[in-house]
């Protein structure tokens, strides 16, 4: 998945961009605000535009695409201040996803975030929280009992924000999808940094672990298979990353989990001999596409810089 394009649904609904009052389709849509290059009206003055229309205390999803200055360094800190200061005017919002934004317009190792807890404390009706970078993201510890969904895209994710994640009261999370990336990008962690979630002590709702698009693929196909999380979870998502025969020989070993219905290693670097060994050994549904060759020794992930 190369985040070359803008998404044309979210929660459910269609997107549209909203850039001024002559945008403005009704409260069941999800809104994209965004700013061009140079652009005179910033994403801020977006916001306060769309919450003027009659109707937008009844939206539901909202979209925080590209900043300006945000190629430049300029994080999300403004924004997501401006979007929590909002929440009053904002009372049906269940989903957020801030930094929708493709590698044309900067490279998601470059995106700049902040403390997103604002934004957690702000909606206490979320369901849906996805983030689009991982560079100084944080997380302080709170509580929500309404989020559903946790998503971080991320071409390298420190193990602090890994840390501050798992310290969050989360009792209602089913999907947890994390883009752990590589060293050279900002992963520092190991698969010691996943165990919070590994051990199953977590998230008692969990259904779907994702913890995709990582240069420690192998790593954690050996652990993953003996964690007590994955007899409870039905979808496991380890695509995007540095799998090969390795791992996927580890992966036999999820033949005995109790409710996986669905395996997804999507772009990896195994033969055909060992992919079909897996599907045969598995009594799931495993998604194996977008086979790769490995450059030398190095099994490029799909997000990096």
């Amino acid at each position: 998945m190369a985040y070359s394009e803008f998404i044309d649904e979210f929660h459910g609904l269609p997107v549209v961009d909203f850039d001024g009052p002559k945008s403005w389709k009704g409260s069941g849509v999800a809104y994209r605000l965004r700013e061009e290059y140079e652009d005179e009206i910033s994403i801020v003055d977006r916001l306060d535009l769309l919450l003027n229309q009659s109707g937008s205390d009844q939206l539901t999803a909202l979209i925080i695409g590209t900043w300006s200055g945000a190629c430049e360094g300029d994080d999300s800190e403004k924004i997501v201040a401006r979007l929590a200061g909002a929440a009053r005017e904002l009372p049906a919002i269940e989903a957020i996803f801030l930094g929708e934004i493709t590698y044309e317009e900067c490279e998601i190792s470059w995106i700049n975030h902040s403390d997103v807890t604002p934004l957690l404390v702000a909606f206490p009706r979320l369901q849906t929280l996805r983030i689009r970078g991982g560079s100084q993201l944080r997380f302080s510890r709170t509580s929500h009992q309404s989020l559903r969904e946790l998503a971080i895209e991320t071409g390298g994710l420190p193990r602090s924000v890994l840390r501050e994640v798992f310290l969050c009261d989360l009792p209602n999370l089913e999907h947890l999808e994390l883009l752990l990336g590589e060293s050279n990008y900002g992963f520092d962690g190991s698969v010691e940094d996943l165990q919070p979630v590994l051990s199953g002590q977590l998230y008692p709702k969990l259904t779907f672990l994702g913890l995709m698009n990582s240069e420690i693929a192998n790593d954690i196909a050996a652990v993953v298979v003996n964690s007590p999380i994955v007899d409870r979870i039905s979808i496991l998502d380890l695509s995007m990353g540095s799998l090969d025969d390795l791992g996927i020989q580890s992966l036999h070993s999820l033949g005995n989990a109790k409710n996986l219905q669905r395996l997804n290693i999507t772009h990896h670097y195994g033969s055909e001999d060992a992919v079909e060994e897996l599907k045969a050994a598995l009594n799931c549904e495993v998604e194996a596409g977008d086979c790769q060759e490995p450059e030398d020794d190095w099994r490029p992930i799909v997000h990096a810089e």
